[in-house]
């Protein structure tokens, strides 16, 4: 008699395998890739180790250095955090005066580095 070849689990579903047949293809999808984004290993912003976890929605703590820090969602660094603090940085590098610009920052909503608003 011949024997069944085993074939490997989750393969094409991931993490999403434990939903079964349920709630649709796109759905698990997208929560495999949502998930798989979430536990893969980020950089802490103070140490620069790979040992940044999710504590909750949009809290990662790092576990080398303890430092705790906001962020996106499912991500340590959202696409808006980077352009922000991005621009955050050539301000301070062509050395703009920040109590000069807290005039327009309060305009425009923006929060300064330091929490002062006017």
């Amino acid at each position: 008699m011949t024997r069944k070849q085993k074939r490997k689990k989750g393969k094409k579903t991931k993490s999403a395998g434990r939903f079964g047949a349920r709630y649709g293809r796109k759905i698990r999808k997208a929560i495999t890739e949502i998930e798989s984004k979430t536990n893969a290993a980020h950089k802490c912003p103070k140490c620069e180790r790979y040992s940044v976890a999710r504590r909750g929605t949009g809290i990662w703590k790092c576990s080398k250095c303890g430092f705790t820090f906001s962020g996106g969602t499912y991500i340590p660094q959202t696409t808006m955090g980077m352009t922000a603090q991005r621009a955050i940085n050539k301000m301070v590098d062509r050395g703009i005066e920040i109590e000069a610009e807290a005039g327009t920052a309060a305009e425009a909503g923006i929060e300064l580095p330091g929490g002062e608003e006017e």
